[in-house]
């Protein structure tokens, strides 16, 4: 291609895209991946992928032409990722074990005061609904 120029285009690109709902569609990518590394017995990939997204989301924040907010990136962000867990019923309590098991993962490694006692909390809450989740299955996983 004659006088195309990739530099242009990228620059391009990024000043085409430099809103807040493509930079949030972006940044719950880089959640996808540092969840998959903190979750991950290996989680080299998944924080490389996420350095490398969030290096993209840093670009498009910084063509950005009006001032953007975290919080409103952030919740753009979570519910685009909510938007995307799937809804079958048969899956819907595999889906709260999922869950419940994040919410006791993320308080297990958490080191304020109060954080044993979410913990423990989080953790009878987990075993709860893998309980409903095989039992919503007649006893099988």
């Amino acid at each position: 291609m004659e006088g195309f120029d990739p530099k242009a285009y990228r620059e391009a690109f990024f000043q085409a895209n430099a809103n807040e709902p493509f930079i949030a569609h972006q940044l719950a990518d880089v959640v996808r991946y540092l969840m998959r590394a903190v979750s991950s017995d290996d989680p080299a990939g998944g924080i490389s992928s996420a350095a490398e997204k969030m290096s993209f989301v840093n670009d498009l924040i910084a063509r950005s032409p009006e001032p953007l907010s975290w919080y409103r990136l952030f919740a753009e962000a979570v519910a685009g990722i909510q938007e995307c867990i799937p809804e079958d019923p048969d899956e819907r309590k595999f889906i709260a074990a999922a869950k419940r098991g994040t919410k006791y993962l993320v308080e297990s490694s958490a080191t304020d005061n109060a954080a044993r006692g979410r913990a423990s909390k989080r953790l009878e809450e987990f075993r709860q609904a893998i309980r409903w989740s095989v039992e919503a299955r007649g006893g099988r996983l």
